[in-house]
């Protein structure tokens, strides 16, 4: 398993988006109504300004170093964000499983044009 934390200490959080994990559908039907109550662990989205750092149920997903943060697009419609990695190549996360609100995907937009 992949830990978190990695040198955040250094750098700018601009946005960060955390909540529960959801409960899927094969845990609901194995653990019943025991799994409301249990603790599956946190989802979240941290951009730096070095970084994009993508978690789910406590285990990290994908983790984009990138140079200019101006390249870090958000496409709500497809839930996803992609930005240019520091080799140069496009980079895109899906971050459907986070399920996004609509005010997280405000927040999310209004952050990045405000930091371009």
């Amino acid at each position: 398993m992949k830990t978190a934390n990695y040198n955040i200490d250094r750098e700018q959080i601009i946005l960060k988006i955390s909540k529960k994990s959801d409960i899927g559908f094969l845990e609901y039907h194995i653990l019943g109504l025991l799994s409301f109550g249990l603790n599956l662990g946190q989802d979240s989205l941290t951009i730096t300004n070095k970084k994009i750092e993508y978690i789910i149920k406590n285990n990290l997903v994908k983790r984009v170093f990138f140079n200019d943060f101006s390249t870090i697009k958000f496409n709500a419609i497809k839930d996803t964000i992609s930005c240019i990695n520091l080799d140069n190549k496009e980079e895109f996360i899906n971050l459907k499983k986070i399920r996004l609100s609509y005010q997280e995907i405000q927040e999310i937009k209004t952050t990045l044009e405000k930091n371009i």
